[in-house]
């Protein structure tokens, strides 16, 4: 056995590995945040660490992926580099960029008397806190932290298979579904008298959230037919937030609707009014899974489709999760692109949100087809298509440091036809026609920034009127903070009831949508 050293900020973890372990692994063991998106299959490169002593050589993944001026100071990928010898390691803090943004309130402190409440939406990527007054539901304040199951997968499926194979990993991502939490409300920055004030706690999430979160069994939810082990509200899940909070605090876990439509759904559900609209509302909560929400004014129907990470920048050559730098916005003009990013930085890589907007362009200037395929344009805009390993790629600077693929094109289109064909099968079951949609509401951290003219003309959604479509980043936030009183859980309650899982795996209906919604929509063609 080797000693290994892990150094986190101002703290430091000592412990035993042997010769052989992964790096990722021996830092997972002690609950120390490293992202790998890909879970750990060497396929995005974005688990970087610091090695300062020991570790086995570089192996060709590595050489791939990490520079030699990388290599030269000791970066290494977790998933590849294994432990050889007495082994130090140094993590660096993980940002996150939040846009949990409210108009600002001090009345809670002026009010002393107030009881406050706090939602969380524990989402597969971001984990975001939001600071409510009990007595009108107001959110003053919201925050957010990374999920760190990340750890083990940018996606839900690849956490479920880690939990399905050991208790060991059951317990872990248990633990930091807890510890992400725990960062999220510190990132509120509450005094110790703001945190004395609490006194009931929401908490919602997808379907595999909610179940590693209060240590339910997995494996139904990991097996065909893919449904929860129980979907029943918990009034007071006593004990689970006892590093934070003390016994006097009730902490609510709201019902579930389905087969991996969560209570994250139950809250958006609730926030954008389904309950009492009578008009037709298409919903959907975009992220890693795409859950997606119809009412014709009366009935309510749901599904979950697994949209795939493109959408989270994962799988995407130059895709990254929200960072200072990261495009967020682009346009074409002549022979370049100019792009918004992040804390008006230079741009570094593309969010999801980037890389719609920037397909939307190629899209519009001719030199990705409807089919989506990349072709040598004959106006060389931003310069020849270069093939390098047998894949097309166009550069989207002038610095060639941000790039598109052929296989960036696809990932995208598969994502954005999952969610079209999952809208096209919801309408089907309500005998309704896109025409009739009154409004359309984009949530989630991804969703809540999207460019409506990408998402229409990409065919993400039917070809509706961009008036009746809008941006919407907190809705499962703002559905829990409606959750933390009595009325508000009662609902919840009654819309689990009424709401309809859909299950798109079932519709014979579903593989013909998905394929056609692959295409990009090309104007009279493709609607």
């Amino acid at each position: 056995m080797n000693k290994v050293t892990i150094l986190f900020g101002e703290k430091v973890t000592n412990l035993d590995a042997s010769d052989g372990d992964l790096l990722g692994d021996v830092i997972a063991s002690v609950d120390l945040p490293v992202e790998q998106p890909c879970a750990g299959r060497g396929t995005c490169g974005r688990c970087k660490v610091m090695v300062e002593k020991g570790a086995s050589g570089p192996d060709e993944i590595e050489l791939e992926y990490l520079t030699e001026s990388e290599l030269s100071v000791g970066t290494r990928l977790a998933c590849r580099a294994t432990i050889s010898g007495e082994t130090q390691i140094v993590l660096s803090p993980i940002e996150v960029y939040s846009n949990k943004v409210f108009k600002a309130s001090s009345r809670h402190k002026r009010e002393k008397d107030v009881p406050l409440g706090l939602a969380i939406d524990l989402g597969s990527t971001t984990v975001a806190a939001y600071l409510t007054l009990l007595d009108n539901g107001e959110v003053v304040a919201g925050g957010a932290s990374l999920n760190q199951q990340r750890v083990y997968g940018a996606d839900v499926i690849s956490r479920l298979s880690a939990a399905m194979q050991s208790e060991e990993h059951r317990d872990r991502l248990g633990r930091l579904a807890i510890a992400s939490i725990y960062q999220a409300i510190d990132s509120l920055k509450l005094s110790k008298n703001i945190l004395k004030r609490i006194q009931t706690v929401s908490i919602v999430g997808n379907v595999a959230m909610h179940h590693l979160l209060v240590d339910l069994p997995v494996k139904t939810i990991g097996v065909m037919p893919f449904q929860p082990f129980s979907k029943k509200s918990i009034r007071n899940q006593k004990g689970l937030l006892d590093g934070v909070f003390g016994e006097h605090v009730e902490v609510r876990i709201p019902p579930l609707i389905g087969g991996f439509v969560g209570s994250d759904s139950l809250a958006c559900l609730a926030y954008f009014g389904f309950y009492e609209s009578q008009e037709p509302i298409l919903a959907v909560d975009l992220g890693t899974n795409g859950e997606v929400m119809l009412t014709n004014g009366d009935e309510i129907v749901t599904a979950s489709t697994a949209a795939g990470p493109a959408f989270e920048g994962v799988d995407i050559s130059c895709g990254m999760r929200a960072l200072d730098g990261v495009i967020v916005d682009a346009e074409l003009k002549g022979d370049h692109f100019e792009f918004e990013t992040i804390g008006d930085e230079p741009p570094i890589g593309l969010t999801g949100s980037g890389l719609m907007k920037v397909v939307n362009e190629l899209v519009r200037a001719g030199i990705v087809d409807h089919s989506g395929r990349l072709l040598d344009n004959e106006k060389n805009l931003l310069g020849p298509i270069d093939r390098i390993n047998n894949i097309n790629r166009i550069y989207l600077t002038p610095e060639k440091n941000i790039w598109l693929t052929q296989k960036d094109i696809r990932e995208l289109q598969k994502a954005k036809g999952a969610i079209r064909a999952a809208i096209e099968i919801l309408l089907r079951e309500l005998k309704m026609d896109a025409s009739e949609l009154k409004r359309v509401i984009l949530t989630g951290s991804f969703g809540g920034q999207l460019d409506i003219d990408s998402v229409i003309k990409l065919g993400m959604i039917p070809n509706v009127s961009p008036d009746i479509v809008e941006n919407t980043p907190n809705g499962a936030g703002m559905g829990a903070a409606m959750f933390l009183n009595e009325v508000g859980f009662l609902l919840g309650e009654k819309l689990a009831e009424k709401a309809v899982q859909v299950d798109l795996d079932q519709s014979a209906d579903f593989h013909r949508e998905f394929v056609e919604a692959l295409q990009f929509r090309k104007e009279g063609l493709l609607t």
